[in-house]
């Protein structure tokens, strides 16, 4: 059993916000997804606090942001690793974003992400991404304030 707490804080601390957001302020919140099956098998997801995740459980990572600064935020880019503790489930970041295979040195599209080189090179697998970048292109006014998430499953 691995405690949620342990990689959030890993989240928490590397988290990074463009040089233009100098008010931006973010809070990280990580919780474990239920999945629960009505009579006629709908499927609800509901989300809570994650204290403690099984291997194979979904969680959803959330960024939660404010500008507390007194001039808008411009050219926003949002950054957060994956930790490698969990994989990326395909399709579950919102908003519009990049990933990184190589711990954020290069970003760009999921159908675009390579590893390897040359004759080497092939599209990478959801549990190769280390990072993913949400690009936030509309200014973000004093007092504004929006979230960001991915989900992933515990190894």
């Amino acid at each position: 059993m691995l405690r949620a707490t342990a990689f959030a804080l890993t989240l928490i601390s590397a988290f990074s916000a463009s040089a233009h957001a100098t008010g931006l302020k973010a809070t990280q919140i990580v919780e474990v997804a239920t999945v629960s099956v009505d009579a006629d098998g709908n499927e609800t997801t509901t989300y809570s606090q994650a204290s403690e995740v099984e291997p194979g459980e979904r969680v959803r990572y959330s960024l939660a942001y404010a500008n507390e600064g007194d001039d808008a935020a411009e050219n926003v880019s949002l950054v957060m690793p994956i930790p490698s503790a969990v994989t990326y489930i395909e399709g579950s970041a919102d908003g519009a974003v990049e990933f990184s295979a190589d711990n954020g040195r290069t970003y760009t599209s999921r159908e675009t992400l390579m590893i390897g080189s040359g004759d080497y090179a092939r599209l990478a697998v959801s549990e190769e991404i280390t990072h993913i970048r949400w690009a936030i292109s509309d200014p973000i006014a004093p007092a504004d304030s929006g979230a960001i998430s991915f989900e992933a499953v515990l190894k």
